[in-house]
């Protein structure tokens, strides 16, 4: 599996079904989910992320406040 993960916006909160994937390189990403977490967040700071896995684990933040 892709690392990656999947993230909303605060305005879109209520709508559960307007979530973003976004896949990581296996080259940009070391191992650990709060890589993914950090990396999402670096590219867009407004991100709500929802979910973030690898194909070894799974972290599931729950909304509103989601994964930071």
């Amino acid at each position: 599996m892709t690392p990656h993960t999947l993230h909303t916006y605060p305005d879109l909160v209520t709508d559960g079904g307007r979530h973003a994937r976004t896949d990581w390189p296996s080259y940009c990403y070391g191992g650990e989910l709060a890589e993914l977490v950090a990396a999402t967040l670096q590219l867009d700071p407004d991100a709500v992320i929802t979910r973030a896995a690898d194909g070894r684990a799974l972290a599931v933040g729950h909304l509103p406040g989601g994964l930071a």
